[in-house]
Order: C-alpha cells, then structure tokens, then sequence
C-alpha cells in the first residue's frame, strides 16, 4: 500500500494488479475481458446494484488494462474512503463472472474489436507489434474475435482466482484521508496473505527487422509504423524518451518539422516509449496520402539516421522540461498520481521521486547514446496502404 497524504475534500484510489495481457496465457485478450467483468456482477451485488453503489459514492470509477497491468480505480469524497475501499474489494475478491453477463459483455468486447479494425491506424499498430513480438506480447490487448468466441466465463473465473490476489496487487491512495481510516478499511475489506506473486512469462523477441508492406484497397491514405527494440533499465528508457521528444511528434520536434511544415506529406505523426518490467520499444507512427507512401518511407528512415549525428543542447533542455512538465501535471490530479503510483509499484519500476532524479542526471551525450543504440537494435517498418 502506498499513501500520499493531499489535502483536501477528495481521495484518488489505484489498485494495479499483475493481470495485463502478457499473462493471457492460452486465451489471448482474457486479462481484458476479466477487467470487463469486475463491473458485471459480484456475490454482493448484481450489474445494476453494484453500478448503482458506485454511484451513490459519486466517484469516478473506472478500470483499464494494458500488455503488464490492469488498474481499477475509484476518486471519492474522504469520508466515503472506507466504503469505496469496500466495493473495490469486492470486485477484485468476490466477482462472480455471471453465464448470461459474460455473454452479453464477450459481444460488446467483439464490437470493440470491429472498430479498432476499421481503423487503419490501429491495424498497422497491431499487425506490426505481433511480427515483432511473439509469445505473451504478441497479440492484441482486446485479443481477436476467434480467440474471444473460443473463450468461456469458466476461464476468465479461473483468470481472476490465478491473477487476483494481494500478492499480485499494489493499492495507492492519494488525498485526504488520513493514514489510519485507509488501515482500518484495508483490514477489513482486503485479505492477507494467499498466493505467491505470479511469474512473469518469459518473452519472446522475435527480433523481425525491415519492412513489411500491407495493403487494403479501401484506402487512401498510407500509414507507418515504425518499431525499434531497446534496453528495459529506467535510465535507459528515460533517455531514450528524452531522444523521442527531440526527434518525435512535438511541432519543435526533427520529424514534425520534416513531415509536415517542410513535406507536407501528412498530418498525423506520431512517437513514444513503450516498455515493461523486462522489454522497451521506441515507437514512431505517421501518415501521408497513398501516392507518397515512399517518400514518407525515406523520410522517416533518413530523419532516424540523421539524428545519429547528434543533439543540440538547446534540443536537449526543450526535451528535459517537456517531461518534467508531464511529471509536474501528475500533482494537479490526484487520480492520475495514484495510477502512477500503483503502476510504477506493481511493475517494480522506480518512483516518481526516483524517476525525475534519474532525469535531471542524464546528459547529452547519454541521450546520444540512447538513440544510436536504438538505430543499431533490431527495428521493424510496417506499412498500411491501398
């Protein structure tokens, strides 16, 4: 559990669980239909008398899952601390994963499926991450259609026994609550002991490099992705973060600046830093109309390599205040603090405090290194296309 005292009238409550879709195991996009479930249905509660409690908490109450998580959260007044404490419990321990609610809720979950493929974007996204990942990594989040109509309520009850336990779990508060109340409500709502922490799977890097070109003909617009591997360890990540700023998406930034005020191939571009507990992958996106799906191609590719030959320090310091700014918003939510906090734990990355320490410690030649490092690695160029 992790307490950050805040003053005021309100309490962010995060619950990260090691329940992300890496650990999918035989039913890919399980996790994600298991946080659906949460909501659907406990020993307690039916689907309208549970979505009815949280409102009479009247607090925002949400969950999401991504490839080394999921998070459940709640933002309530202070004083409904202890019983918000109890419904989140709740749903964690005690979901029951209803026959006739799994049913409804697998359709809803196919429908979102339909429409993140409808998107080219997303398509491109999602076909290149499965050809340069494999094994738990590899699939969609959401899982496939195939893989969600071969999936049963039996398994997801069995994901959530497997998944859901203390061991598993990091709780964080921030807010006006104080310390005391949150050990009280946590004694009594939340078990001790159980299971062992779960193992992460081992991962598979398939380590596939080159281009791949994909082709829908309804299309009139070509997209790019483009996937490079890179070191887990937090210095590393966050210097090569502070390398995606300079050479990213922001209007200051080299492929902006390139692809849309010097080109004009297209508008959408696109750059970030994903990683987990034991992977990284620097991920840069774009668009341009079909007819320009190789000069979009060269671009990118020769902007990447031209930034091999250094940063400026002016670039530098743009790019060290960007993500101090993001770090320095995390204190005007208290909601987006505690997901933070949770996140961070469960994923036994460093803390903010540790995070921003490490940032103020990197130097230019450190960034450089990330980005060289990054061109070296094995990297993956998809292509969506008419």
């Amino acid at each position: 559990m992790l307490h950050e005292p805040a003053p005021g009238p309100l309490t962010a409550i995060a619950v990260a669980v090691r329940a992300g879709s890496r650990f999918d195991g035989a039913h890919p996009g399980i996790a994600h239909m298991a946080e659906h479930m949460l909501f659907q249905g406990t020993r307690g509660h039916d689907q309208a008398a549970l979505n009815r409690r949280a409102g009479d908490l009247g607090g925002e109450h949400d969950a999401d899952t991504g490839y080394e998580d999921m998070t459940l959260h709640f933002e309530v007044f202070d004083h409904d601390v202890e019983d918000a404490l109890g419904l989140l419990a709740e749903q964690l321990f005690h979901s029951t994963v209803p026959e006739d609610r799994f049913h409804k809720e697998r359709r809803v979950v196919i429908d979102e499926i339909r429409g993140r493929q409808e998107d080219p974007a997303s398509v491109v996204h999602e076909r290149a991450w499965s050809r340069f990942f494999g094994g738990p990594l590899g699939h969609p989040i959401c899982g496939t259609i195939r893989s969600l109509r071969g999936m049963t309520s039996r398994a997801v009850r069995r994901f959530i026994a497997r998944q859901f336990v203390p061991a598993n779990m990091t709780l964080a508060l921030v807010g006006g609550v104080p310390r005391a109340r949150v050990r009280r409500a946590i004694a009594r709502a939340f078990p001790i002991g159980g299971a062992r922490p779960t193992p992460r799977p081992r991962l598979c890097l398939r380590g596939a490099c080159g281009t791949v070109r994909l082709q829908r003909r309804d299309l009139a617009q070509s997209y790019l992705v483009r996937l490079a591997a890179a070191p887990p360890d937090a210095r590393s990540v966050l210097a090569l973060s502070l390398a995606i700023e300079i050479v990213g998406a922001d209007p200051d930034a080299r492929l902006f600046q390139e692809i849309r005020e010097r080109l004009g191939l297209g508008y959408d571009v696109g750059a970030s830093v994903e990683h987990g507990a034991d992977w990284a992958v620097a991920v840069i996106s774009a668009s341009a109309a079909r007819e320009h799906e190789g000069r979009l191609l060269d671009t990118v590719e020769r902007t990447c390599r031209d930034a091999a030959a250094g940063f400026s320090s002016e670039e530098l310091a743009r790019a060290r205040k960007k993500i101090r700014y993001r770090f320095a918003r995390l204190a005007d939510s208290r909601l987006e603090r505690a997901l933070a906090h949770a996140v961070r734990a469960v994923g036994r990355q460093p803390s903010l405090a540790e995070a921003a320490t490490v940032l103020d410690a990197l130097e230019l030649p450190d960034v450089e290194r990330a980005w060289r490092r990054a061109l070296r690695a094995p990297t993956l160029t998809a292509t969506l296309a008419g």
